[in-house]
């Protein structure tokens, strides 16, 4: 796989989180607006916003290989 792909690939991945975080943040408004507990959802998105970065620094990492690559080219 090249690294164009894993970055592509990443990119599909940090938009498939995003939406859940997204989904997570307005059950927690809900939640939090009619006073049920929110302790699961908040949970939830902790999981998910430490994936997020960790895709995130998989991502800088990437592209800065990328960028390397090129640069010796």
């Amino acid at each position: 796989m090249s690294r164009e792909d894993e970055i592509a690939q990443v990119r599909e991945q940090v938009g498939v989180l995003a939406e859940q975080v997204g989904t997570l943040l307005d059950i927690i408004s809900r939640r939090t607006s009619s006073g049920a507990d929110t302790t699961t959802a908040d949970n939830k998105l902790e999981v998910l916003e430490t994936l997020m970065w960790k895709l995130h620094k998989r991502q800088s990492r990437l592209k800065a290989a990328a960028g390397s690559i090129s640069q010796a080219a």
